[in-house]
Order: structure tokens, then sequence, then C-alpha cells
């Protein structure tokens, strides 16, 4: 697993990472491996 502060640099994959969605599930990218994913991050004290 890479570190959490790697970089990425654009046009390589992103590394592998669960979130949290707005319904309280967990999401992990590699469910989505082969798929085009958007991830859109908004911080909760400005929602």
């Amino acid at each position: 697993m890479p570190a959490a502060n790697a970089e990425v640099h654009v046009g390589s994959p992103a590394p592998d990472f669960t979130l949290e969605s707005n319904t309280g599930a967990e999401v992990t990218l590699s469910n989505y491996r082969g798929s085009t994913a958007v991830v859109l991050y908004f911080m909760r004290e400005f929602t």
C-alpha cells in the first residue's frame, strides 16, 4: 500500500483507497477497476 502522502502523476493509475460515501457505506476504488470513476470530495464544514 502506498504512503498516504505518495505523489500521483497525471496519466498514472491512482492508488487504491477506501472512502465513506454520503450514506456511510465504504466505497473502495479497486471495486471500479476497469471502469471510469470520478471522485468528488467536499469537506463537511462547507456542505
